[in-house]
């Protein structure tokens, strides 16, 4: 059985090859393998290879893969999509970002760690929720 995370990953994946109409999308981490086709979806996971059929519609710092650019996740922790309960979200879908511009925070060992934009885009997707715990590497938000 797969995990949230990766059902989320996965789920938007196969939402951008249907929406672009792509042959297939491949994206890897240090732990991680996830490549897509029209025809199947494969996960390969510290070389256990789990084959899924594509009726299941389940989806690295910033990286390229066929239109599929994300900010991701430099650490482990827990995300803050707001500087306080109260506030409004440092970034929302639509939002433009600036390069420099904080994006959200990631508590980490008891401190919290501003995460900046090291480009300037637009964020298409937020991809997490807020107070989630979150891994290296995991997107964090979809960008243009």
């Amino acid at each position: 059985m797969l995990d949230k995370k990766i059902s989320q990953t996965i789920d938007t994946l196969i939402k951008k090859i249907k929406d672009n109409d792509l042959g297939s999308i491949k994206i890897s981490n240090k732990t991680n393998t996830i490549e897509i086709s029209n025809k199947s979806i494969t996960l390969d996971s510290n070389q256990n290879t789990q084959n899924i059929s594509s009726t299941n519609n389940h989806s690295s710092k910033n990286e390229t893969i066929d239109n599929f650019m994300s900010i991701d996740s430099p650490m482990v922790g827990i995300i803050y999509l707001t500087p306080k309960p109260s506030s409004p979200p440092f970034a929302k879908k639509g939002q433009k970002i600036k390069k420099g511009d904080t994006i959200c925070l990631i508590e980490a060992m008891k401190t919290f760690n501003e995460i900046k934009s090291d480009r300037d885009c637009t964020i298409k997707t937020v991809m997490v929720k807020n107070g989630e715990a979150i891994e290296f590497g995991q997107p964090l938000f979809e960008i243009s």
